[in-house]
């Protein structure tokens, strides 16, 4: 119920469209058509269309009312075209995950608990506790219903909440939350120890080669682990070893997260660019900026008018003008007059936002790579600045629709969609744009 209210109240800002999915295991005959009815109210009150699918037939342990809830969300989810299903798990969950896991003898990915999205599985709720959706609903005024089987010490995840976590909560209050903690640290682990593997494969493909490169946040904190890793890594990419004072230098590359820097290694150079290391062997290099790109690469590109009912690629990004966003991430608007002198063109030296400052503080604070700056496109009338996709807030000046976004995070079905933010705030399909629906009653 919280997660639906939440996503209700950030749909217009985000150019979410909603769908409420509800399954009924088949375990409470007597209440299932309740709660379907309760379920449709609430859709209703938030003005979202809603699925109901059923169990064939009753679900007899936790662990098949789960591979049938899912399939069924997966069947919608396919259905839609949505971009992500988005569940309501929270640190609550995730530390009753982490300790199920945990006696159960798994392994690091297990300890790694439940991930923020993980195939096309988005849990925006993971930060905040029950308490905290509780409080959301209470103040919606709205009294979910309760599963009275949540309450039967007959399944071992409800052991786990009504019994051995009040006992740990005695020895630390904020315990859930530091089961979370200890999960994110398994994830980061276990995403460390993964990245190796595919790289490992890859020098036999020019391409996976040329464009090399990991998240420096997925490491492991200690140095002797991160060193080897990222070894690993050069001699995947490049087919070079590396001796003990290359090796040094790179760790010492990647101890910081702060603007760009390159170090020469024997067969390449290896690029930092704020929290990615990126790996430049053979026919690629490095500038005197420490961006990595091949030879053949040209970034320079004519500043472009923007017809309305048109759109226009610019290295990678799609800018469309009184068109149906179709997935484009960043959605404005502009008045008539305004929309007919549009230019997109790439950033000059010296150039402002009016609110923003200049241009080149905002590419710093966002720590958008030296080497995607010329690339990114920048939005004009009469030669002042009035957005850049990404950065600034998009216009919202008149009704005609301005929208832009990576070509390559158009949403599809799974994880694609989120790959271009670190916020991961993009929850559902947004092949069409759902005006706020009117205001309704509370259920």
């Amino acid at each position: 119920m919280a997660l639906a209210l939440i996503l209700a109240e950030l749909r217009e800002e985000f150019g979410l469209v909603l769908h409420i999915a509800h399954f009924d295991h088949r375990t409470r005959p007597r209440a299932a058509a309740r709660d379907a009815a309760f379920v449709a109210q609430i859709a209703d009150h938030i003005g979202a269309p809603i699925r109901v699918g059923r169990a064939p037939r009753a679900t007899k342990s936790e662990d098949d009312a789960r591979r049938e809830r899912y399939a069924f969300l997966r069947r919608v989810a396919s259905e839609l075209g949505a971009t992500a299903i988005a569940t309501g798990h929270t640190l609550d969950d995730q530390a009753e995950t982490v300790l199920l896991h945990l006696t159960r003898g798994s392994g690091m990915a297990g300890l790694a608990g439940m991930r923020p999205l993980r195939e096309g599985i988005a849990r925006p709720l993971l930060l905040i506790g029950r308490a905290e959706t509780t409080l959301v609903c209470r103040a919606a005024k709205i009294r979910p219903r309760e599963d009275p089987t949540n309450r039967s010490l007959t399944f071992a995840r409800n052991r786990v909440r009504l019994k051995v976590l009040p006992e740990l909560a005695r020895i630390n209050p904020q315990v859930s939350a530091a089961l979370a903690r200890f999960a994110e640290a398994a994830a980061e682990i276990e995403d460390a120890s993964r990245a190796v593997q595919p790289l490992r494969a890859a020098t036999a493909s020019a391409q996976l080669v040329s464009n090399a490169s990991m998240d420096l946040h997925a490491l492991p904190p200690d140095d002797a682990s991160r060193e080897r890793i990222l070894a690993d890594l050069w001699k995947a990419v490049s087919g070079t070893s590396l001796g003990a004072r290359h090796r040094a230098a790179l760790l010492a590359l990647a101890a910081s997260n702060e603007g760009t820097k390159r170090v020469d290694l024997p067969g390449g150079s290896a690029v930092r660019e704020y929290g990615r290391m990126r790996f430049a062997p053979g026919g690629a290099r490095a500038d005197a900026a420490g961006s990595a790109r091949n030879e053949d690469d040209t970034t320079a590109t004519a500043p472009a008018a923007l017809a309305r009912g048109t759109s226009l690629e610019w290295h990678g990004w799609r800018i469309a003008l009184d068109l149906p966003s179709d997935g484009l991430r960043f959605v404005g608007a502009i008045d008539p007059a305004s929309a007919a002198r549009i230019v997109v063109r790439e950033r000059r030296p010296g150039d402002r936002i009016a609110g923003h400052g200049k241009l080149q503080d905002l590419f710093v604070d966002a720590k958008v790579p030296t080497r995607l700056r010329d690339t990114w496109p920048v939005l004009t009338l009469n030669e002042t600045v009035i957005w850049v996709p990404g950065l600034t807030p998009p216009p919202r000046t008149g009704t005609v629709h301005l929208a832009a976004g990576r070509v390559e995070t158009t949403p599809t079905v799974g994880e694609a969609a989120f790959t271009f933010s670190s916020q991961n705030r993009q929850v559902a399909s947004k092949a069409e744009v759902r005006p706020r629906g009117e205001k309704r009653g509370s259920p």
